[in-house]
């Protein structure tokens, strides 16, 4: 019983409260066995109890009507409780039931006592959600309790003799890019940062201060290389230490670790990154890099940050590598005439773990390089090194339909728009959903401008372009069940197929017919209330979709990132909680619903 009561602890809404209060439930709650078929509440009957479901399964009807079923971990009766009324639906037992029952009187103290557990029962969906994330936040904590110092996060340090002059010793750290300066002397080390040049600024004449060593802190603390970063945490906050060296096993120097980058560490890692990424004078600093993404993704995630902010933070820091890698492996005379294109979901700003590559080039009329073949195959090396799988479609710069001129591309834009084909509108979704991020970007501008200005002048053929929002259909179900995935997902959903490519699609189909520039799907969604396609409740409700379908989506992605696991676009809907579920097929009825609009605002009906 006591390893029971445990678990429910970790489920909301008893995540919110004190230990008088799970002490309370310990000593009044029941574990009761129900029989299939058993009803547990009649249809405008009073309960005295609060049902919390251990194992088994209970639907709620109407007359018949299937309106909910709850499943392990999830509760009801709560309402009814509180608001002392009888019950709208019958509960009926459809998988024999192992329960907790709460009394009336234990229950409704509790809610006498803690308003936020109260609140829990009468909490909107948008509400309940983000309860859900606060306790998530802590997931990941223990992994990061357990990392260590790597030489991957270290910065340049300057090693100089003692009795080298001070202007010298910082002429060095200088031409370096060092951050401090490690001096050595016959027994030890010392260190000079900042707050030493300030001193020998003030003191060099009245103390006579020439040489490096006068100035040094010394002797100096530092670590090895493997410690805990959170005991490193621990003993720099104590000795109030901004710079720490770190040398391996043998005493030689590797580097200095600076506590910003630590306690970014500890945050979300986005700071570290961003300032890795943009030291790096080499291709493997790049690649090393850009590989701690996925650990701050599993970070922000945790912690409950929208699906939303974690991929624009994670849009940010591919621009800086795709730019740095631009620059890197492009020459500098084709850095002006052509401009690297980020297309799909990337180019959408909306990517958050590595799927498959998807970019273009666009070269200046008249200018094609001898050596583009192996300037682009060495690109998507890197890319392959750093993890993103290569395109099946072979949408990247290694395919000439995807590395050609400026003129080439009006060329292709006025066949899919002359010339409509089922390929020609896939091509035309994904290069409108396009973003410059390196080289000389007005070359992305200028086919952006003509694609737009050539589809406003051809709109007939945009119910041609929508009509493919109807390609799949939606998981949920006759009676609001979740249709199952297919041979080898039973029980699983294919988000993206049953509602995330609806949402994108009718979004990007609105938005060349009224011409935006955005490709960020939430962007265009707000774009489209201001001009006046739909109202403000409308758009909130399908951001809100839009947020529940990527979070649910990034949740599973990661779980199968730990287990590793291929990552795909499935759910597993028993294992999600009933707040969950009830999340879900929220997200779900209001992406249908937007389908409806889009099919009656292009007229789907009459397109063959």
């Amino acid at each position: 019983m006591i390893a029971l009561l445990d678990n429910l602890k970790t489920h909301l809404p008893f995540t919110l409260l004190d230990n008088r209060s799970s002490k309370l439930i310990e000593e009044t709650a029941q574990i009761a066995y129900y029989p299939e078929n058993t009803i547990l509440i009649k249809s405008d009957e009073f309960t005295h109890t609060l049902f919390l479901i251990i194992k088994g399964a209970v639907e709620a009807k109407d007359n018949e009507e299937l309106i909910d079923i709850y499943q392990t971990d999830d509760a009801f009766g709560g309402i009814e409780l509180i608001e002392d009324q009888p019950s709208r639906y019958e509960y009926l037992v459809t998988e024999e039931l192992i329960c907790y029952e709460i009394p009336e009187e234990t229950f409704l103290t509790l809610c006498n006592d803690n308003k936020a557990f109260k609140a829990y029962f009468f909490s909107t969906i948008v509400e309940r959600i983000d309860m859900l994330k606060e306790k998530r936040k802590h997931a990941n904590v223990a992994d990061m309790m357990v990392a260590r110092v790597d030489t991957s996060i270290l910065h340049h340090a300057s090693l100089v003799e003692a009795h080298m002059p001070v202007v010298e010793a910082l002429s060095q750290m200088e031409k370096s890019k060092a951050v401090s300066i490690i001096v050595k002397n016959t027994d030890g080390y010392g260190i000079v940062t900042d707050a030493d040049f300030r001193k020998y600024i003030l003191r060099k004449k009245e103390d006579d201060l020439s040489e490096i060593s006068q100035i040094q802190t010394y002797p100096m603390i530092s670590i090895q290389e493997g410690e805990l970063l959170f005991n490193v945490l621990l003993l720099m906050t104590e000795h109030s230490i901004k710079h720490l060296p770190v040398f391996d096993k043998n005493e030689n120097l590797l580097g200095v670790l600076e506590m910003i980058d630590l306690l970014s560490f500890f945050s979300n890692q986005s700071h570290l990154i961003t300032v890795q990424m943009d030291r790096a004078e080499d291709l493997s600093s790049v690649i090393s890099a850009a590989k701690r993404v996925e650990i701050m993704i599993s970070a922000l995630h945790a912690k409950g940050v929208k699906s939303r902010y974690i991929a624009k933070l994670v849009a940010e820091i591919k621009k800086k590598m795709y730019t740095r890698l631009f620059e890197m492996i492009f020459p500098s005379t084709w850095q002006e005439r052509c401009t690297f294109v980020l297309l799909g979901s990337e180019g959408r700003e909306e990517q958050i773990l590595r799927t498959d590559q998807d970019n273009a080039l666009i070269f200046e009329d008249g200018f094609m390089p001898k050596d583009v073949d192996e300037v682009t195959q060495k690109f998507i090396a890197a890319l392959d090194e750093i993890g993103f799988p290569r395109c099946e479609g072979n949408v990247m710069i290694i395919n000439p339909k995807w590395c050609k001129s400026l003129s080439e591309y009006k060329k292709d834009i006025h066949q899919w728009i002359e010339q409509p084909s089922y390929d020609g509108f896939i091509d035309m979704a994904i290069f409108f959903d396009s973003m410059a991020v390196a080289g000389n970007v007005s070359f992305h501008k200028i086919l952006q401008a003509y694609l737009i200005s050539q589809i406003g002048q051809q709109k007939h053929i945009l119910p041609h372009f929508a009509k493919s929002i109807d390609s799949f259909e939606s998981p949920l179900g006759l009676f609001s069940r979740f249709s199952s995935g297919g041979k080898g997902h039973e029980n699983e959903i294919d988000i993206k197929k049953g509602a995330l490519f609806a949402l994108v699609h009718g979004v990007r189909a609105l938005a060349l017919e009224y011409g935006m520039t955005q490709t960020n799907t939430t962007l265009r969604i707000k774009t489209l209330n201001d001009v006046g396609y739909m109202n403000k409740e409308d758009a909130q409700d399908m951001l809100e979709a839009l947020e529940v379908i990527n979070t649910l989506r990034l949740h599973a992605q990661l779980e199968k990132l730990e287990k590793g696991k291929e990552m795909d676009n499935y759910i597993c809907v028993t294992t999600l909680s009933k707040l969950e579920r009830d999340v879900l097929k929220e997200a779900l009825k209001t992406v249908e619903q937007f389908k409806k609009r889009v099919s009656y605002h292009f007229h789907l009906s009459m397109v063959s």
